[in-house]
């Protein structure tokens, strides 16, 4: 019987010890897997940061800042940020800045002389006017831009707003290529814009535009290809000395792409006075009158077929004088325009 009692009372220890060991085995898995769990969400931490901090290297990174661009007699300028306050210094870089999509940053412009694209025109005519002219330094100066866009000939020594002397005073600035390379052509219209694109973080707009251009261009080109070359004729203004006409420029590549010569365009200058003699020599086909200035159109057209001397010439007796505002022959968003606005005064039959 005490047997029998020992035998019970060893069973209850066994049990109470199997029950006290499957209890403690029960809690060591559990602390086990909120171990697991609390290392799991450490390293999703971890991964979170390192991601965050990657995305934030890889936007400073994207950003591209800063930057240097060579500009108009070789000055470098360094790009810093987004500009915020930009004044458009001509009509045609007022222009470009419209197409990108930045005029709610224009604070002013300057030498308003020529339209711009019709399509922001509005936007335009709406402007602070800084300076009928090309603006001296003070007048930049006490607008507070961070950003100045225009010709070369808005950054000169005469103004002391060169771009070097603009940096000095924390100001960015860029001439446009066109305004200042002899032989531009439209590559270096792209090339404006491009750079737009690069300081105001609007690639894909700049991509957009020149993508456009091209495509018109090559439609044009392919038009008059098989077309005979027109010579023509570019009447700036007359001078004492003679016309002002356009040489090896911009101008005279659009004339290129649009099945003509400008009969200058070997000139080793952009602009330059000729004789009247010289234009009846080279007796053009047709006459670009630009459209700007004091002196109107109708008075230039005046000044071309009213003088006897120049009666000979194809473009005045077969009356073949067209006209284009400034910012037409500039580098702005019209460029393809252009090209196809004289394809067709070229070559009408091309586009019958």
């Amino acid at each position: 019987m005490k047997l029998r009692k020992k035998l019970v009372a060893l069973i209850s220890v066994v049990l109470v010890l199997s029950m006290m060991l499957c209890g403690c085995g029960k809690g060591t898995a559990d602390t086990s897997q909120t171990a697991v769990s609390d290392a799991g969400s450490s390293s999703e931490t971890a991964d979170t940061s390192a991601a965050s901090s990657s995305s934030a290297e890889t936007s400073s990174a994207d950003d591209g800042f800063p930057f240097e661009l060579t500009t108009y007699n070789d000055m470098v300028v360094t790009f810093t940020k987004v500009p915020e306050k930009v004044i458009a210094s001509n009509s045609n870089t007022a222009d470009q800045l419209y197409a990108m999509g930045v005029g709610d940053k224009i604070i002013g412009v300057c030498y308003k002389n020529s339209p711009i694209n019709p399509k922001y025109q509005a936007e335009y005519d709406a402007a602070p006017v800084l300076a009928e002219k090309a603006a001296t330094l003070e007048q930049l100066v006490d607008a507070h831009p961070d950003f100045v866009y225009g010709r070369s000939s808005a950054f000169s020594e005469k103004n002391g707003t060169t771009h070097d002397v603009l940096t000095s005073y924390g100001i960015a600035s860029l001439s446009s290529i066109e305004g200042y390379k002899l032989g531009a052509d439209v590559e270096d219209v792209y090339q404006d814009f491009y750079n737009l694109g690069r300081i105001f973080q609007l690639q894909d707009r700049a991509n957009e535009i020149v993508d456009e251009m091209k495509d018109k261009i090559a439609k044009v080109e392919t038009a008059v290809k098989d077309a005979e070359p027109v010579k023509v004729f570019v009447f700036d203004m007359e001078q004492e000395d003679g016309p002002y006409t356009c040489g090896n420029n911009f101008a005279s590549k659009l004339i290129r792409h649009a099945g003509g010569v400008n009969i200058f365009e070997d000139m080793d200058k952009t602009w330059s006075t000729v004789s009247w003699e010289s234009v009846i020599e080279k007796d053009p086909d047709v006459i670009i009158i630009n459209d700007y200035g004091d002196t109107s159109l109708d008075e230039k057209i005046s000044q071309l077929k009213d003088n006897p001397t120049l009666a000979s010439i194809s473009a005045i007796k077969n009356d073949r004088i067209y006209s284009v505002h400034l910012c037409e022959v500039f580098a702005s968003s019209m460029t393809a325009d252009t090209i196809e606005k004289f394809a067709a005064d070229f070559h009408p039959d091309c586009f019958k």
